[in-house]
């Protein structure tokens, strides 16, 4: 009955694991939503910018003004009451119509109407606007676009900032953990060894020191499994942050694969260059901004020229018929010091900007150059660490033959022991190194995750 319930509980142990899913960085991507913190916050300027863009949809909202006054003075009485509803367009162009009445001597104006009131619908046309094809109001809106594009891809880039750190949070994760079922495999060889020591002890065949040694050893290994452990505790709790996920639910839903299970991807520097090109979102977002300063120098280029304002109103007096007023002010610039501080300016900042984007240009080139040597260096040197193993591994095993037949010591098993966990150990941090490399190519390609 006791054998039965063993079986049982060693077969839902081993459906358990099998329905675990392999933890890759592909499931990263799944938690990484606008909901969780860290991709909100990457994300936050764009929403606010976003909505900058609907604020300045506000310019051409239609407005509705009402004005009324009254006076009985001593020597004069008058009132005059007006509601205009005004729509400007985004050409420049501003529409009012509305209704309005003026009766006796008025202060502020000369305007004078029948005692019904009259109608009146009107243009103001800004010509010198409407024919450079800007004003105020459609660049602040297109200022506006711009700024959320440019969030955009500051956003895009902030995520391809994150997602690497997060990789290779995850790829630490993964080092620590094959690091610390290598120290678990070094402790185990300790115990065993304590329980053949303990017999020849026994028998006589060995000193009791040989017994002690082997004690003084297997305390000296757990607490480099534990060191180990919390290591690897660490490093699960910092990927789970930005999870966002509690450990209990992370457990029950995955396991850990090898770095040596993780996919490898050739990369031609060509491709990568070409990708990155296209694909970057700070290189992106640079181009957005000389987009912005070629508007800004298209709205400058008004400051250039007067301005001129032409208005025509057409009234229908309820009392007295139709009428017409039209009307022209003009504004010339004499000495067109702004206009001219403002052009050098935006010349020396678009001169800047091509500088910026230039030299991001060639640091990006440079980088994937010298990723792809790294890269190619550590797979050669992957190579040759597995070469060291399997040679300490032997000399381990000669050693290990020689110390049972009471040829060797326990002091020279140990150095084979740690000669062959540091050889592991070298080759988990090329992996990591590896993976941790083409990593850097993917976001240098403007990638978020490598595939």
């Amino acid at each position: 009955m006791k054998s039965l319930m063993v079986l049982v509980v060693m077969f839902l142990a081993l459906v358990d694991a099998g329905a675990k899913e392999v933890f890759t960085l592909k499931h990263i991507k799944n938690y990484l939503t606008k909901e969780n913190p860290y991709i909100y916050k990457a994300l936050a300027k764009q929403y606010v910018d976003e909505a900058k863009v609907a604020i300045s949809y506000g310019a051409f909202d239609t407005k509705l003004s009402a004005e009324y006054d009254k006076k009985e003075y001593p020597v004069s009485t008058g009132e005059f009451g007006d509601i205009t509803v005004s729509k400007p367009l985004q050409n420049g162009v501003e529409i009012l119509a509305g209704y309005r009445k003026a009766i006796g001597t008025q202060e502020y104006n000369n305007i004078k109407t029948g005692y019904d009131g009259e109608f009146r619908v009107g243009l103001k046309v800004p010509l010198n606007a409407v024919t450079q094809g800007i004003n105020q109001r459609k660049f602040t809106l297109d200022s506006a676009r711009l700024n959320a594009t440019k969030s955009r891809f500051d956003s895009k880039n902030n995520l391809r900032n994150i997602y690497a750190h997060i990789a290779l949070t995850y790829h630490k994760l993964l080092y620590y953990n094959q690091l610390y079922t290598l120290e678990q495999k070094l402790l185990q060889k300790a115990l065993k060894r304590d329980d053949f020591i303990q017999k020849r002890v026994s028998s006589g065949d060995m000193p009791q020191l040989a017994l002690l040694e082997s004690k003084q050893l297997i305390i000296a290994r757990k607490q480099r499994v534990q060191a180990t452990k919390s290591y690897r505790y660490e490093a699960l709790q910092s990927l789970l942050k930005y999870l966002n996920l509690s450990q209990e639910k992370f457990e029950s839903l995955y396991q850990l694969p090898t770095m040596q299970q993780l996919k490898k991807s050739a990369i031609l520097f060509q491709n990568a260059l070409s990708q990155a090109l296209s694909s970057r979102a700070d290189l992106k977002a640079l181009e957005v901004q000389k987009m912005q300063l070629e508007l800004d120098k298209e709205y400058n280029e008004l400051s250039k020229y007067p301005k001129v304002d032409l208005f025509a109103y057409g009234v229908s007096d309820l009392e007295y018929g139709e009428g017409v007023k039209v009307g022209l002010s003009v504004d010339i610039p004499l000495e067109r010091r702004s206009y001219k501080g403002k052009n050098l300016q935006l010349a020396r900042q678009k001169e800047q900007l091509s500088k910026e984007l230039e030299i991001l240009k060639l640091e990006l080139k440079t980088n994937l150059k010298n990723l792809l040597f790294a890269l190619e260096t550590i797979t050669h040197n992957i190579q040759l660490s597995k070469q060291e193993i399997a040679l300490a591994k032997e000399l381990e095993s000669a050693e290990n033959k020689k110390y049972e037949v009471g040829s060797s010591n326990l002091f020279e098993l140990n150095i084979r022991e740690m000669a062959t966990l540091r050889a592991q150990q070298k080759l988990l941090e090329y992996y990591l190194n590896a993976l941790a490399t083409q990593q850097e190519i993917y976001k240098e390609m403007g990638d978020f995750v490598a595939p």
